[in-house]
């Protein structure tokens, strides 16, 4: 609870600094600012459930890209610039999981997932962890080398362990098992390796409802025996993924326990550095579903928050959670903005009515700027025929500049362009994906 406040509320100052730096704001908006900051830090201070069911519009939605699919995507971790994310899946119907990773592009989506050749092997490659320092990954591993397990029905089960590999510059270097303080007979994964500290899941072969959170320091080269954790983070129920945050005061896991919200729900709990100090806390129900959730991680440098979900059903996908900034804001700061709030009737490109808020930010965003020259881009869903969805897309992106001058915006400060169904969000044409690659784009001309 108090490390999101703590997000939430550097959040908010880094959300300030960027509006009174903006070339939009007016030094007569600093009154109203001042009170509403003040505001805000009121909130801050009321109850956590309070704080995400009422006054935070915080925004939960599937990673935008190519990374999520039908097959199982787990275990997300960020390279230190947040421009790289790993993960593991069984993409394609293969018959065991490796390890990815995906690059983020200019638009804020994840590019087409490519195998992390140098790591994987043969067997089944799993939970990837990058160091903050983005020296090491660590992962699971059930390759060749690994502890053999004798199973209940007397046959020889090779268990998961955990290995890890030094970036040396250019690629990843060869994959190192951990010492038999960590690695055993049982199965070893989800590390999460910080500072001195190393925490990961444990559970006998073919029993992951007993699992549990371990945890061993290292001090040179040498690590400590591993332990479990005692109570509040582990009980009688299978408890795994822990992760600590940046600072290494409040460590989050997964559990279903009773008392969630379904499944597997994120829990977090104050760290006092070798053990949980408090109750801990369920995330709340922005997070947590009647589904499984699993796999927190903040990333500080970028303010992101990655987690896991799986609906009935369904295999794992990776998700984000944010607080959205206005869209004069995220014009100021990023130069562009993407917006799937613009509505057209159907299979036209007349503007609906409620279009008319998000675009009048815009016209707000230009009269506060009479200097920049902007470029109106129209994107379409996958249904229906490419060359119907290019002109489409065009024609949709003509109306909105109609619109803006219309508004009073000079029409040689607007170009306009369409790219058709050619860079979909999604490649998918259910509702919730074609929704979000209709989308209009806003982009700052230099």
């Amino acid at each position: 609870m108090f490390f999101l406040q703590k997000l939430f509320k550097n959040l908010i100052t880094l959300f300030t600094h960027k509006i009174m730096n903006s070339v939009s704001f007016r030094k007569s908006d600093s009154k109203f600012l001042s009170k509403y900051i003040s505001f805000l830090l009121v909130i801050f201070g009321l109850t956590f459930n309070s704080l995400y069911s009422q006054e935070v519009n915080l925004v939960v939605e599937e990673l935008r890209g190519s990374v999520n699919t039908e097959f199982q995507e787990f275990s997300p971790s960020l390279t230190p610039n947040g421009k790289t994310l790993y993960f593991y899946s069984k993409r394609d119907r293969r018959k065991y999981t490796d390890i990815f990773k995906s690059n983020l592009k200019p638009d804020g989506t994840w590019d087409f997932p490519q195998e992390v050749m140098e790591v994987n092997s043969e067997f089944d490659d799993q939970s990837p962890f990058i160091t903050a320092d983005g020296k090491y990954l660590f992962f699971s591993s059930n390759r060749d080398g690994s502890w053999e397990a004798k199973l209940d029905n007397g046959k020889i089960g090779v268990s998961r362990d955990i290995f890890y590999s030094e970036w040396n510059g250019k690629t990843w270097g060869d994959p190192i098992p951990l010492p038999i303080e960590i690695n055993t007979d049982m199965i070893e994964e989800n590390p999460h390796f910080m500072g001195d500290t190393l925490l990961f899941t444990r559970y006998p072969f073919s029993k992951p409802e007993l699992a549990r959170i371990y945890i061993s320091k290292r001090k040179g080269k040498e690590w400590s025996p591993a332990v479990a954790l005692g109570l509040p983070v582990n009980d009688k129920n299978a408890t795994i993924a822990a992760s600590f945050s940046h600072d290494q005061k409040t460590i989050f896991f997964a559990s279903n326990r009773e008392g969630g919200f379904g499944g597997f729900d994120i829990y977090s709990a104050s760290w006092n550095g070798s053990k949980v100090e408090g109750k801990i806390e369920n995330l709340g129900k922005d997070f947590n579903t009647d589904g499984d959730e699993a796999y927190f991680s903040y990333h500080r440098p970028t303010k992101t928050i990655l987690f896991c979900r799986r609906e009935e059903g369904k295999n794992f996908n990776i998700l984000s959670a944010y607080i959205p900034r206005s869209i004069e804001t995220q014009l100021a700061e990023d130069q562009k903005i993407s917006l799937d709030n613009i509505y057209f009737e159907r299979g036209s490109f007349e503007l609906l009515a409620s279009s008319k808020t998000p675009l009048n930010q815009i016209v707000s965003f230009l009269k506060k700027n009479p200097q920049v020259k902007m470029k109106i881009i129209g994107h379409t869903d996958l249904n229906g025929d490419a060359k119907d969805n290019m002109d489409l897309s065009r024609n949709r992106s003509n109306s909105v500049k109609v619109y803006l001058v219309a508004e009073g915006i000079k029409e040689d400060r607007l170009l306009t362009d369409g790219k058709g169904q050619n860079e979909p969000l999604f490649n998918s044409t259910d509702e919730d994906s074609s929704k979000k690659n209709r989308r209009t784009e806003f982009e700052i001309l230099k």
